[in-house]
């Protein structure tokens, strides 16, 4: 609009030095005016579209732009995610293997020391019979022997007379001169 209004006061200048001999004149001044005034609003109004088209072109070229980019970086975001996701799948798959590893370590050791349990309670067992055996025989051999000793005293008195003693004095006359 500073345009139009520069326009006019232009106009009105020139009508005011050229003079006004003529109102005729002035009225063909005054359409001239007019008619400028016409072709620059149009030209105005003609610039305005073109700066509003241009603005609209540049909104949706920058909206294209920020909507490639939003979905380079979606893009980009589930790639990272996925990588991730099979990251995390992996360092799972292996903290389960290294888990089956641990517990066939630990049932491993804990079969060979039931084993060796195994082995010390048979060979208690075993030594406790043992011991058992050997003090049955041992008994026997006592009980064998206390038997012997019982069956000679019992048979030893009757069977043999006591013998003589040298202590017994035996009775002597003896003369006395």
């Amino acid at each position: 609009m500073k345009v139009w209004n520069k326009v006019l006061l232009a106009s009105l200048i020139g009508l005011a030095i050229a003079g006004c001999d003529d109102s005729s004149k002035v009225d063909a001044q005054l359409d001239k005016a007019k008619d400028n005034a016409q072709q620059i609003k149009e030209a105005a109004d003609s610039k305005a579209d073109q700066l509003t088209d241009a603005a609209k072109q540049k909104a949706d070229e920058l909206k294209k732009d920020a909507s490639t980019h939003i979905d380079q970086l979606k893009s980009e975001s589930a790639a990272i995610k996925n990588e991730a996701d099979q990251r995390a799948k992996a360092i799972t798959e292996e903290a389960k293997a290294k888990a089956g590893d641990i517990k066939e370590q630990a049932k491993q050791q804990s079969d060979q020391i039931v084993e060796q349990a195994k082995d010390i309670k048979d060979n208690a067992i075993s030594g406790a019979q043992n011991l058992s055996t050997e003090a049955q025989k041992q008994t026997q051999a006592i009980k064998d022997s206390i038997s012997k000793d019982n069956a000679q005293q019992t048979t030893t008195p009757d069977a043999q007379p006591a013998p003589v003693t040298e202590a017994e004095p035996t009775p002597a006359t003896h003369s006395h001169p």
